[in-house]
């Protein structure tokens, strides 16, 4: 039985059986006593009321004791010591035959039990009454138990002598008291069921007044245990219950609160471990492809060096051949390193935009005119379609790589048809500048890569052909530090590389 439910309600249900049981039990064994001992005192009162008056025959105190009969059911009667009937109850004279036997001197039989008490005065038919104990009260009164030696009805008599010497009896009928005790506990126990069966409707009732919020209570705790805090407890009272319930729902806020927190930092976190990790690996990669490109030229420049210095090449052509080329790879090395110091003063946010307006046409057109001898000695056709004037800001520096490095690129990776085409196109708040050539498509899981530093499609290419992979990694520092889109995608005519500039509004 865990539920509190069924616990209040067979507490209350046996509490109220245990109180029906207890008044049964005291209604049985302690009420005759009770009874007993009130009837005494009432007696003894009666006793002392006679006693204090003063009178020979009591012929005006009639009244007081009708009084006495009628509210306490108290027979009483008064002789004198001369055996004249002073007064006698209705009950004497129609139970002892008119009082025709009375006590007299010659007493035998079992007066001599009555320890020195005086025997009842009126006996039946000239027969004592049966009795069956006594109780000494003072040296003029005692308590008889007698039972009528017809009736066998139970009595209890106060008898004695009063101060003026007269002679009193004053006789109660206790037999009814066994009677009207059985009466009461029948009573008690249908009282009892009725009580019963009440308290165990109020008890149901009264379980489920406590227990319903209690009950609302373990629900929501056991919600928020699972981390749902989109609940609340109902606070319907101000008493503990009621609190406890505000507790919960300002527990649950603050859970909430804080594990949100938590949960904030935790994907912020993951998102740093992220990076870092990223970072780790570019750096990685970094140094793996840096020392890789370096060892070629280095590993010339050794060459060559020695070379020189054992005087190997001897006539003037070959030596000046040896130092153009060692003058040749120190510029491809400080070319990489500038180029990688570029894109990490981008990506870390340390190169500073020098942001100015200009005219996209004339800037375009500007580039591509320092590449005309380019395109004469290799034979390129080349095209560019412009837009009206329009004005755009950004660096312009840092643009013009940008463009130039989609050139060279181009130029290296021209087919056979040897076909530029330059397209610029007004986006309204954005320019978007294409640079197409024909080439054969690149495959869509190389597309995102291309943007990698040290990336190369063509793994087999030769130094001759020119670049480190590190040209398109610029173009995408470039253009994350300007918040503008770059991209490239497979034409039917070839590859477009595209980047878009920022509309001077």
């Amino acid at each position: 039985m865990n539920s509190i439910k069924k616990k209040l309600f067979f507490q209350i249900g046996s509490i109220v059986i245990f109180m029906v049981s207890l008044m049964l039990l005291a209604n049985t064994v302690l009420l005759e006593s009770y009874y007993i001992s009130n009837q005494k005192n009432k007696l003894r009162d009666y006793y002392n009321f006679i006693n204090s008056i003063d009178s020979d025959n009591y012929d005006d105190n009639f009244g007081d004791f009708k009084t006495i009969e009628n509210t306490s059911n108290v027979d009483i009667v008064i002789i004198s010591n001369t055996n004249e009937i002073l007064y006698a109850s209705k009950n004497y004279i129609n139970n002892a035959n008119m009082l025709n036997s009375l006590i007299n001197p010659d007493i035998s039989g079992n007066e001599k039990n009555y320890v020195g008490a005086p025997p009842p005065i009126v006996r039946q038919n000239g027969q004592p009454p049966e009795i069956e104990k006594t109780e000494r009260i003072d040296d003029k009164t005692s308590f008889i138990w007698s039972n009528e030696p017809n009736t066998k009805n139970q009595a209890l008599i106060l008898s004695g002598t009063l101060d003026n010497d007269k002679q009193i009896e004053l006789k109660i009928h206790i037999e009814s008291i066994k009677t009207n005790i059985k009466l009461s506990n029948n009573f008690l126990i249908i009282i009892g069921s009725f009580a019963f069966i009440i308290s165990i409707i109020f008890a149901y009732i009264i379980s489920n007044y406590f227990t319903k919020p209690i009950t609302k209570i373990n629900d929501a705790t056991n919600r928020i245990k699972n981390l749902d805090f989109n609940t609340s407890c109902e606070v319907i009272s101000n008493d503990e219950i009621g609190q406890l319930a505000q507790s919960i729902n300002e527990m649950s806020i603050d859970l909430s609160s804080a594990i949100k927190t938590l949960n904030d930092k935790n994907i912020q976190l993951q998102t740093e471990i992220g990076e870092k990790n990223k970072l780790d690996e570019k750096r990685r990669t970094l140094l793996s492809n840096v020392s890789h490109e370096l060892k070629t030229p280095l590993s010339l420049m050794q060459g060559y060096a020695e070379g020189l210095k054992l005087n190997i090449a001897k006539d003037k052509n070959k030596s000046k051949f040896y130092c153009d080329v060692i003058i040749d790879e120190s510029v491809k090395m400080n070319m990489l390193v500038e180029n990688l110091l570029s894109i990490d003063q981008m990506e870390f946010g340390d190169e500073t935009l020098n942001i100015t307006s200009f005219e996209v046409n004339k800037f375009i057109i500007s580039t591509l005119n320092k590449y005309e001898k380019v395109f004469e000695e290799k034979s390129i056709t080349w095209h560019v379609n412009t837009i009206a004037p329009t004005e755009v800001s950004g660096d312009i520096f840092m643009l013009d790589r940008v463009f130039e490095n989609y050139l060279t690129n181009a130029i290296n990776y021209v087919d056979e048809n040897l076909k530029i085409d330059i397209t610029l196109i007004n986006l309204k708040q954005h320019v978007k500048v294409e640079v197409l050539n024909s080439s054969p498509p690149i495959a869509e899981q190389d597309l995102e890569k291309v943007w990698n530093a040290f990336y190369k499609l063509d793994k087999a290419r030769t130094r001759e052909k020119g670049g480190h992979g590190l040209g398109l990694s610029i173009v995408s520092a470039i253009q994350k530090a300007h918040n503008n889109s770059y991209g490239v995608k497979n034409v039917e005519s070839g590859i477009c590389f595209w980047f878009e500039i920022d509309v001077n509004i």
